[in-house]
């Protein structure tokens, strides 16, 4: 290897990731070509060094019915809770949750519960939009001081009015202290 290409390898791993690769060599591993489209940051006038923001774009309200067991397996207990309905509101969208969704959970050994909702929603205008959200509940203890609940919802819309839900990365956040009334709430932010 050239003293050249080290240089250049070490200048791209101070200026991180793929930004850096159009100071590598021709040719070499690795290298922009002049065909390469250029390096996005994600988004016209968002600066990749700063940390994200969010913004709420849904407040969800999941009608559900008790957790069926389904039993203990080699990773864990696995359950179902049921969503049979409810309702969502949002500044860009709002409407219901069709029935017939689950959550699936699976409680893992070391306490950690592992999460994935599958549900409908149906907007105003009669759009469905599919939404399948992943995430794990950690209960307190160690160096959890309370109960940590987050997830990452990933929607599927039509293309047209609401496709803006394809386009861009959600965190939610679960309030389950209605769990005994039949709902939980969930709280959808749209990384920024």
């Amino acid at each position: 290897m050239s003293l050249g290409f080290l240089a250049a390898l070490s200048r791209r791993r101070l200026l991180g990731g793929a930004g850096a690769m159009a100071l590598l060599p021709a040719g070499a591993p690795g290298a922009a070509t002049p065909a390469s489209p250029a390096p996005s940051s994600g988004g016209a006038g968002i600066d990749p060094t700063l940390p994200p923001k969010t913004e709420l774009v849904l407040t969800i309200r999941a009608d559900i019915t008790p957790a069926v067991t389904i039993g203990p397996s080699a990773q864990g207990v696995r359950r179902l809770i049921p969503i049979v309905g409810g309702s969502f509101t949002g500044p860009r969208l709002s409407g219901v949750i069709v029935p017939g969704g689950a959550d699936w959970q699976l409680e893992r050994p070391d306490g950690v519960t592992t999460v994935e909702a599958k549900y409908t929603l149906k907007a105003e205008d009669g759009t469905l939009v599919s939404v399948t959200n992943r995430g794990i509940i950690v209960p307190p203890g160690g160096n959890t001081p309370a109960t940590y609940v987050r997830t990452v919802p990933e929607f599927e819309a039509p293309m047209g009015l609401h496709d803006w839900l394809n386009k861009a990365v959600f965190v939610g956040s679960l309030d389950s202290s209605n769990f005994r009334q039949g709902y939980v709430v969930i709280r959808v932010f749209r990384v920024v």
